[in-house]
């Protein structure tokens, strides 16, 4: 792993996290691993990590409104995405067949499959995504968890973010308040 300057690895559209650190002295590194990844499971392999401690930026829609869900890793690795349904299922409060019409086929502006982020550019709100979901996990919020950065690309693939759970809900909310919603009845 090589530590990475902040500002040098984000996007024009993500300097609100430099902002949010400074402003509430947050302590993220940005790193570069050697081996690119796409999946949590491959990230906490990588890392020697719990995979509760890789989070997780699902983005999905629904008609013409788009939703994003961050989450640790609560899935096993043979069957990850059950857990995805039943989030969907209980933050809008609807049955998990209803959930299964939910499509995760969207990725923000600035991201690809296996880079999505918590911290999307600043203007995806004004391209169809309506409001982020976060899961409230306090038994993780002290502990340093590892975040995809966004990007394209092999590069985009091995560039992550190591900081507090916690830390992930500052920022975001900082940045676009009413937004951001925290859930918690999984």
């Amino acid at each position: 792993m090589i530590n990475k300057n902040l500002r040098d690895i984000l996007q024009t559209g993500q300097f609100y996290v430099v902002e949010a650190r400074d402003k509430f002295g947050i302590n993220v590194k940005a790193i570069k691993h050697e081996v690119a990844t796409d999946t949590c499971f491959e990230k906490a392999d990588l890392l020697g990590w719990d995979f509760e401690r890789i989070v997780k930026a699902v983005f999905f829609h629904k008609k013409d409104i788009s939703y994003g869900l961050i989450f640790p890793e609560l899935g096993e690795r043979d069957f990850p995405s059950h857990i995805t349904k039943e989030i969907i299922s209980e933050v809008f409060n609807i049955t998990k067949t209803q959930a299964k019409k939910f499509k995760n086929s969207y990725c923000p502006n600035g991201m690809e499959y296996g880079t999505c982020t918590p911290f999307i550019l600043e203007d995806s709100f004004e391209k169809g995504l309506e409001r982020i979901f976060i899961y409230d996990y306090p038994e993780l919020n002290n502990k340093l968890v590892d975040i995809s950065i966004g990007g394209e690309g092999e590069e985009a693939h091995k560039i992550s973010l190591h900081l507090k759970y916690e830390d992930i809900y500052k920022i975001l909310k900082y940045q676009f308040g009413d937004r951001i919603e925290k859930f918690n009845n999984i």
